[in-house]
């Protein structure tokens, strides 16, 4: 049916309704103006709704057209058709149905079109708006191509007059495109004088079963003679879907030149396909131009590795600011081609995928703080030019592989991680210049000699600014260098400042970055051996020394460990005296044979130590509580007494090691607990001189830590077994009756083996620990001179005091140390040591001894040990 100006109002109430049109065309023809309250248009073939020739239509309300294309039928169906008119709908509803024998070239869901003759009445205002939240869905058969919305200018030449062609999309607009053929497309702006604005909400999905390449937004341009393109204005939020497309698949296309698409909000491109050998693209300025002025996010799943999340090529020119760009083992930009740019202004962008710039084409990305890149940057077999500027403390480029860039800027804290893969070293290469403004590069190196593997940064122009460099070991052992292991190459004008940022360190060694000499000094090296610009420029001169260059620098952490493995092997170490106080005091009881004690002892302890390298200075503050008592007490001969008694503990030491080197520290701490029993032989003559044996075991386990300066907390175990047998004989050699006191000498040894072993260890660094020492056996020789006495107020009062004074030669059959990947490390100046010990010891009633003393051990190498004790116990 055709309704020309003779319609009247009949038309009005059919339209209202519904209109059953089969096989016809509702068509509605040179009318000037008609306003149509909504109604529902229900057509087979042909056309739905058709505006011919200047007409004006307003739908005030919701319209509803379906429409079945059945076979046999060989045309180009439309939904609704503007031509040379204006029309404006209320909510808007669209399903075309298109039969599997249906052919022909192409279906539209909603056309605007133009005549292509050079007529001043054919260049005229069209104009087409859908209500918000409108939808439009063509179902095909996966042969004729669809158009959700579809604008053609018309192929124009310059002497022709081009049209006023626009199409308004208003909220919330829905385009579905199933099982769509080659080359359809949601919404498609062709040639000259064509333009798309859409609003928030716009859904635009595509779908295909046949590998068809496929388009969510396309606008098409013209020749470079003829720059008149499509424009579509993207003015709100937007959501593209493709799914399942063919090689060529993508989500925006500015096509030739003279095409434009723009972006005011956020848009979101997700380009999906099961076929693994697709090219797939997700917005591509292919000779035209878009621009996104909000974030852009674009997720690529499937297809092969030269997809492309943003492309620009044949002059095209791409813009965008920020977002999220999802190209997993595909290419996140890629611009080839003279005169095509892809331009990322400064925003906050997420990119996974690689950078291809190639054949002259330019990529120019600016990346704000809280930026993240995960991939490679390449520059093409022909070269193109890419200028990669980082900013901000919270973004990171993760380098997971080889790359190219043409200049590199990291700014304020801006990060280069190269990704770590021991089996895949990486270049970071600059073929221009490159500059820090506090920027990070992080490497992976294995450290040892100068032949170990790194990752590395090649500028082949100039270096400027300061940039910090973090070095993460990778599996060596550490080892001697000679020139170092060059990790920086500069083949410009070498003006930058790398600065070591924290501990680089490799089992026993830590390594430092620094200059090269003489021909290499633009260079930049790790180095084991000591350099003087290493130290760190906080210390004062008088905490470092000045060994030979070359000299291997240890790290201040062995020295840490062995001071753990020493103290717990040490701090529960008891002789008889500590741990009972004065033996002559035995009989001085109850009048029993048998009795029950309890007994305490408090030490305190200062320890100093060198390593045998005299690098490493170590000082540590320990304490020791211990508790005992007798559990059995017998004698064979009314002289002698056994006693046999259980004790335990709990004690902890915390040290510091620091390096005469490096000045680098490490502190230590060590905390545990004993349980254990003892046995001890008295032989007590009448006049108390005469043979005694002590012997005990005890079993103790304890937790460690070591906290290098700049490193990581290491946590770890250790545990054994400690046994001692002592052995002494008292001799009384003279007696002052006047002053009431004895005078006795005490010869005496001991003989101890120490068995806490720590457990291995393996540090965050990769560095294997195991301690060193285990099984040391101890020997004291010594001797004590003592008075037994008692002032003349107290006689009667069974008060006693017993001032001393003791001395001893120690010897350790092993050292404590530590094996760091190999390297030994130990505590030196132990091995002989001299102790001058002075006390005193009281029985105060029949039920309470005290004793308390202060000792001082001196062994070579600047070894020292300062302790202090004080000691109860209770008989009942």
């Amino acid at each position: 049916m055709i309704y020309k100006k003779t319609l009247t109002l009949s038309i009005y109430l059919a339209l209202a309704g519904t209109v059953s049109a089969a096989p016809a065309t509702t068509i509605v023809k040179d009318i000037n103006t008609l306003t149509i309250n909504g109604g529902a248009v229900n057509v087979n073939n042909q056309f739905g709704i058709s505006a011919l020739d200047n007409d004006a239509f307003t739908y005030m309300g919701d319209i509803s057209v379906i429409q079945n294309i059945t076979a046999p039928f060989s045309s180009t169906p439309v939904a609704i058709s503007i031509f040379n008119s204006i029309a404006n709908f209320g909510k808007t509803d669209v399903v075309v149905n298109i039969d599997s024998g249906v052919t022909g070239s192409y279906v539209t869901g909603l056309r605007l079109k133009n005549g292509s003759a050079a007529t001043p009445e054919l260049a005229a205002t069209i104009t087409a708006e859908l209500g918000a939240g409108s939808t439009i869905t063509l179902n095909g058969n996966d042969a004729l191509t669809l158009y959700g919305v579809n604008l053609e200018g018309g192929p124009y030449t310059s002497a022709m007059l081009v049209p006023d062609m626009k199409a308004y999309l208003n909220e919330d607009t829905t385009i579905t495109l199933n099982n769509a053929g080659k080359n359809s497309a949601g919404i498609y702006a062709y040639i000259a004088g064509t333009e798309v604005n859409t609003k928030d909400g716009l859904t635009v999905n595509v779908n295909t079963e046949s590998n068809a390449s496929i388009y969510g937004v396309r606008s098409q341009g013209g020749t470079v003679s003829a720059p008149i393109g499509g424009t579509i204005a993207l003015n709100g939020t937007s959501v593209i879907n493709l799914v399942n497309g063919g090689s060529g698949s993508t989500g925006i296309l500015a096509n030739a030149s003279g095409s434009t698409i723009t972006g005011s909000k956020e848009v979101t491109i997700n380009n999906t396909t099961a076929d693994s050998t697709a090219t797939l693209y997700g917005a591509w300025a292919n000779g035209g131009n878009v621009n996104f002025q909000g974030p852009t996010n674009v997720t690529l799943t499937g297809g092969n590795a030269t997809s492309s999340a943003i492309l620009a090529s044949q002059k095209g020119e791409l813009t965008l600011t920020g977002g999220t760009i999802n190209a997993l083992n595909a290419r996140a930009f890629y611009v080839t081609g003279q005169d095509s740019i892809i331009t990322g202004n400064a925003a906050q962008y997420d990119i996974t995928g690689s950078l291809l710039s190639a054949s002259g084409g330019v990529l120019n990305l600016s990346m704000a703080d809280s930026s993240t890149f995960t991939g490679i940057s390449e520059l093409g077999t022909t070269p193109g030019t890419t200028n990669l500027n980082i900013s901000g403390v919270n973004s990171l480029w993760n380098m997971t592989g080889d790359s190219t860039v043409t200049s590199l800027n990291l700014y304020d804290g801006a990060t280069v991680n190269y990704v770590n893969n021991s089996a895949m070293f990486k270049n970071l290469t600059v073929t221009g210049n490159y500059h820090g403004d506090g920027g990070y590069l992080s490497f992976n190196t294995v450290l040892g000699d100068d032949t170990s593997a790194t990752d590395k940064l090649i500028v082949e122009g100039d270096t400027s600014g300061n940039t910090f460099v973090k070095v993460n070991n990778a599996g060596g052992s550490g080892a001697q260098t000679l020139n170092g292991i060059e990790l920086i190459t500069v083949a410009g004008t070498s003006g930058g400042e790398f600065i070591q940022d924290g501990r680089i360190v490799a089992g026993a060694y830590d390594y430092y970055l620094g200059r090269g000499e003489g021909s290499q000094s633009g260079n930049w090296y790790l180095n084991s051996g000591y350099a003087a610009a290493a130290v760190d420029p906080g210390l004062p001169d008088d905490t470092v020394t000045t060994p030979t260059p070359g000299t291997m620098v240890e790290r201040p952490e062995a020295s840490g460990y062995s001071a753990n493995l020493a103290a717990a092997n040490n701090m529960f170490v008891t002789r008889l005296h500590d741990r009972l106080g004065e033996t002559q005091y035995i009989d001085a009881l109850t009048g029993e044979q048998k009795v029950t004690s309890l007994w305490l002892r408090n030490e305190g302890g200062h320890n100093r130590s060198r390593d045998t390298q005299d690098q490493l200075s170590t000082q540590s503050n320990r304490y020791v509580v211990q508790l005992g008592g007798d559990i059995a007490q017998w004698s064979n001969n009314g002289l002698d007494r056994f006693h046999l008694g259980v004790m335990a503990g709990y004690g902890n030491s915390k040290s510091r090691t620091e390096s005469q080197l490096s000045g680098y520290s490490a502190r230590a701490s060590v905390d545990g607990y004993s349980t254990g029993i003892y046995g001890t032989w008295y032989a007590n003559d009448a006049d108390k001189t005469g043979l005694y044996v002590d012997s005990w075991a005890q079993y103790s386990w304890f937790n460690n830590t070591v906290n290098g300066q700049g490193l990581v907390t290491e946590e770890y175990k250790s545990k054994g077994i400690t046994a001692s047998v002592e052995s002494g004989y008292t001799f009384k050699v003279g007696e002052n009756a006047a002053k009431n006191a004895t005078y006795f000498i005490q010869p005496k040894a001991q003989i101890t083996r120490m068995g806490v072993k720590a457990n291995d260890h393996t540090e965050a660094n990769g560095t294997k620990v195991s301690g060193e020492g285990n099984g040391n056996i101890q020997t004291r020789l010594g001797v004590k001179a003592f008075m037994n006495g008692y002032a003349d107020q107290d006689k009667d009062q069974d008060r006693m005091f017993q001032p001393f004074v003791e001395t001893n030669w120690i010897h350790n059959t092993k050292d404590f140390g530590t094996t760091m990947n190999g390297i030994s490390v130990k505590q030196d100046g132990a091995a002989n040591i001299a102790e001058l010990k002075l006390g005193v010891e009281g029985q105060l009633s029949k039920k309470v001894n005290v004793w308390a003393n202060v000792g001082q051990q001196v062994g070579s190498k600047g070894y020292s040990d300062t302790a202090v004790m004080l000691g109860v116990k209770y008989n009942f």
